[in-house]
């Protein structure tokens, strides 16, 4: 297909998936209540009766799991105290990323798509607070994870909604340039800039000193999708067995089962327990 078809169809694919979630499932009010620096707490309030309550609690059980590094469980009683936890881009985010799994078409390619990105936002966090990432960054890292595929899974969506455009839609033209609808899903959002960076970097970026972000949640999604690959869509980790007296509810093992749990995933997370070298 040459490039100026490519880009035409990826264009009607941004108009016509945007048509289909905003009518669907969430209130534009919404978005521009959370990009509102001077919104009220009352009006942060009102979002919760707009969003369906599935999506309510799911982001309710996240901004309450457990963190990677310095992060904490939150307490978390109200919709304002979700987007004090998370903050606005992750609550957007997350409010976009599940509204579209809780209401879209669901079935095995679809949902195996949904989450591998977010074991993908899953490991891009740990590798970032494993190899010094600040708080920041590790948010940044696991927003990055979360949408570097959302292209893809829209993709697949609209070939099984619209078989017509099937054939062109083939899995060669989806690996291609998935990266360029995400790019413009997140533009439609408003989500950052470094977002949309990372997500048409599509390699591993090695800067002087470190790791780059890009390369942090490159690194993660391969990690993830050999594991998916390998395993019939199943992330697997192999966790140490705690220490005598260790605070089990902040092992890596506990976090990966929350992380999963709280959306639903756990079926896809697979923890195999190792004993520590010293203990053999």
């Amino acid at each position: 297909m040459e490039l100026e078809d490519a880009l035409g169809l990826i264009e009607r694919i941004d108009e016509v998936m945007a048509k289909k979630i905003q009518f669907a499932s969430i209130s534009p009010d919404v978005f521009r209540t959370l990009d509102d620096a001077n919104a009220s707490r009352r009006e942060i309030e009102m979002i919760e009766p707009k969003i369906d309550e599935s999506v309510n609690l799911r982001l309710k059980a996240i901004a309450s799991s457990v963190y990677i590094g310095t992060l904490r469980r939150g307490d978390i009683s109200s919709f304002y105290d979700v987007v004090n936890c998370l903050g606005t881009n992750r609550t957007k985010a997350l409010l976009f990323i599940l509204s579209n799994y809780c209401q879209g078409i669901m079935d095995e390619e679809v949902e195996a798509i949904f989450a591998r990105s977010y074991a993908t936002a899953v490991m891009a966090e740990i590798l970032a607070s494993q190899t010094g990432f600040r708080e920041d960054g590790i948010r940044k890292a696991e927003l990055c994870g979360l949408f570097l595929e959302v292209g893809r899974r829209f993709m697949v969506i609209y070939r099984k909604l619209y078989p017509g455009d099937a054939e062109k839609l083939d899995d060669d033209f989806i690996d291609s340039y998935h990266p360029y609808l995400g790019d413009k899903i997140i533009g439609r959002y408003s989500l950052p800039d470094y977002v949309r960076a990372v997500i048409l970097a599509r390699n591993l970026i090695l800067e002087e000193n470190h790791v780059s972000l890009a390369g942090i949640v490159q690194l993660a999604h391969d990690t993830v999708q050999e594991s998916f690959e390998r395993n019939n869509n199943r992330l697997v980790i192999k966790c140490q067995v705690p220490r005598p007296a260790t605070d089990v509810t902040r092992t890596l093992e506990a976090i990966l089962i929350e992380k999963f749990k709280v959306v639903g995933l756990e079926n896809y997370l697979h923890i195999i327990r190792i004993p520590r070298i010293h203990d053999l």
